[in-house]
């Protein structure tokens, strides 16, 4: 896991996809056999983790966003994506 640096770019690993469940509407990760039902902050966050972004704009988004929880943002993100990454979910570009 490479969560040292705000400059590393998280995205999701190849075999791991996010959707919206047809039949409850809820969002999803869908990782081989294995369906995580995610909450709404959780969806968001890995929505932003594309590759394209940096930890820290990943941080900037979301507390743009959430101007209440800003100083909770940082370091709740990171250990979101800190379990995820542990799964095999996430990797670093």
């Amino acid at each position: 896991m490479n969560l040292d640096s705000p400059s590393n770019r998280p995205r999701l690993a190849k075999r791991a996809r996010l959707q919206i469940d047809a039949v409850s509407g809820s969002p999803i990760l869908l990782h081989q056999e294995t369906v995580m039902v995610l909450n709404q902050t959780g969806y968001e966050i890995l929505q932003l983790c594309d590759g394209t972004r940096t930890l820290r704009e990943i941080f900037q988004d979301l507390e743009n966003q959430y101007p209440a929880a800003k100083s909770v943002v940082s370091l709740e993100v990171l250990e979101y994506l800190e379990a995820i990454s542990q799964r095999g979910l996430i990797e670093w570009v």
